[in-house]
């Protein structure tokens, strides 16, 4: 019995620390989430920049895990190449060694409670104050305390190793020769899967090797398993994202495998004697013959978790400086690998649901996938006038093609409001709460458009069928109109991307109303004089109805946007 509540301490330690985990690195990426933008921005085709720049987001976030999985995300957005995430991979597996480091530096020189209880105490008020940023922060500082809550509550959780009984079962997986190193591998892996971070498997792991549990040797076996395992949840994350997505995904399991494949034939004859070179005191302590000196015990347990600091840190910056002359080879890989696909079907190709959590970068992507849907109504448009302005000709293919195009609208509109429905739930402050209600309404008024659209095309399958053909007068008087609107669709993607105003919107807003007026009177009074071509003359009251509503909605969006803008 008290073996069971032994391990459910041991389990609700480490539940208290992965909490912690939890919510500073939300925390962070809250605070930081501005900043992520420019972080990327520092990437170019210099793989050491990527490098760098993965190393500091995961430092920020705290998390290599979050930052893969929003590496993915980026990837999947479209605000990062295969080639340029390669790089930031690299970087985050070598920022992860900072939870060894946290450990060994902290973790068995101190008492942790003695400022984390304090931290909690200064961030739990400022959770309840005004402002997002304070918010943010006080989440950050109940993370950081209730990591360090959980790292104390792990070390006493572990039982004293009072008995050498108490080791029998851990000599004999030791005793299993090179089998041995493998089969702490592979626990070190299922370990990191289980939990989902690799930090606070780490975490553990150095706990128990502090206490004795574990030998110095088969510790390091499972930094190595839990480096392995850490790539699943990148993994997972790239299920249903776009193929580089994929590949990125490939990409990190590829560079962990194979830097951990040559660790387990290099680990006893290069790198364990070079850890010992570089970090003074012997790691391979027998705990059993320290207990009842307390202060050896310590200095025995700073020992073993310092080396396996400096193991982690070694095995993440090698593995990064034997691969990053192969990034190109690696990106060769993973395409031969996860090859390009054709589905066919409708795809965001900016939007991600791995970053939802961080809403400025959400609203970015949005931004550009609602330009993207501006292009392809505007294309719309254009094939939906040629179509009416030539009734008499039979446009089969273009008419299937044009119809697609709405569909595709009607996809987009729903998935991209999908992505802001949530984002706007993770919104850390009004002005990004705005632009997200924004995104939202114009999207719809694009939709619409399309909808507009398609209501031309049928207004011109309708005249087909009649064989009431437009007059040139007609057809010139729709040209003309037909101009107008497409001038205000083409306004409207110029001002999404800075190089229109909302003043010219207006412009061609209030030509389109003139216009429309005019074509209404005339055509309602020719109506009343030539009977015979009824049909035709409601196709045309119709046509400029629905052009004047395109028109409406076009300048709609522009509207709104600069109203966000100026608020």
């Amino acid at each position: 019995m008290n073996v069971f509540f032994g391990i459910l301490q041991l389990i609700g330690a480490l539940a208290v620390f992965l909490i912690g985990m939890k919510l500073m690195s939300e925390g962070l990426q809250k605070v930081a989430g501005s900043r992520l933008k420019s972080l990327l921005g520092m990437i170019t085709g210099n793989r050491f920049t990527g490098v760098l720049t993965g190393l500091t987001i995961t430092l920020l976030v705290q998390s290599s895990s979050a930052t893969t999985v929003m590496l993915v995300g980026f990837v999947s957005a479209g605000l990062l190449t295969l080639t340029q995430s390669i790089g930031v991979i690299m970087g985050a597996n070598i920022g992860t060694t900072f939870t060894a480091w946290l450990v060994s530096l902290l973790g068995f020189k101190m008492n942790i409670t003695a400022f984390a209880l304090p931290l909690v105490g200064v961030g739990f008020p400022l959770t309840f104050m005004h402002g997002a940023r304070r918010k943010q922060w006080g989440e950050t500082l109940i993370g950081f305390g209730l990591l360090f809550l959980g790292l104390a509550l792990m070390k006493d959780s572990v039982p004293v190793l009072d008995d050498p009984g108490q080791m029998q079962f851990v000599k004999r997986l030791v005793e299993l020769g090179g089998w041995s190193l493998v089969l702490f591998v592979l626990l070190g892996a299922a370990l990191t899967v289980v939990l989902q971070s690799s930090s606070a498997a780490t975490a553990l792991t150095l706990t128990l090797a502090a206490l004795g549990w574990i030998p110095y040797d088969m510790a390091v076996a499972m930094i190595l398993g839990q480096n392995a395992g850490t790539t699943v949840t990148a993994n997972l994350a790239a299920i249903g994202g776009t193929t580089d997505a994929r590949r990125a995904a490939r990409v990190h399991l590829i560079f962990n495998l194979v830097g951990v494949a040559g660790a387990i034939f290099l680990l006893r004859p290069v790198l364990l004697p070079f850890v010992d070179l570089l970090t003074p005191g012997d790691p391979n302590v027998d705990f059993g013959l320290l207990q009842g000196d307390s202060a050896a015990l310590a200095a025995a347990s700073g020992v073993v978790t310092i080396h396996l600091a400096v193991f982690h840190t070694l095995f993440n910056v090698s593995n990064t400086l034997v691969h990053l002359p192969f990034v190109t080879h690696m990106e060769r890989l993973v395409r031969w690998w996860v090859p390009d696909e054709e589905d066919g079907q409708p795809r965001l190709l900016y939007l991600s649901s791995d970053l939802i959590e961080t809403p400025e970068l959400m609203v970015i992507q949005a931004s550009k996938e609602m330009q993207r849907m501006a292009e392809v109504v505007r294309e719309m448009f254009g094939a939906a006038m040629y179509i009416l302005l030539h009734p008499d000709k039979s446009l089969g293919s273009l008419v299937e093609e044009t119809l697609a195009k709405e569909e595709l609208c009607d996809a987009l509109e729903k998935e991209i409001v999908s992505h802001l429905t949530l984002t706007a739930r993770a919104a850390t402050s009004a002005k990004a709460s705005r632009k997200v209600a924004e995104l939202i309404q114009n999207t719809h008024r694009l939709e619409r458009i399309a909808d507009h659209c398609a209501v031309l095309i049928r207004i011109s399958q309708r005249i087909h069928e009649s064989d009431q053909y437009f007059d040139e007068v007609d057809v010139a008087d729709l040209q003309a109109l037909g101009d107008l609107v497409d001038q205000a669709l083409e306004n409207v993607g110029n001002y999404m991307v800075g190089q229109s105003s909302a003043e010219a919107a207006e412009i061609i807003e209030n030509r389109i109303d003139e216009l429309r007026r005019n074509l209404r009177s005339r055509h309602i009074l020719r109506m009343r004089e030539c009977g015979d071509m009824l049909e035709t003359e409601l196709a045309f009251l119709d046509a400029i109805t629905h052009l004047e509503e395109i028109g409406d909605r076009a300048v709609g969006i522009v509207r709104l946007a600069e109203t966000t803008r100026m608020m």
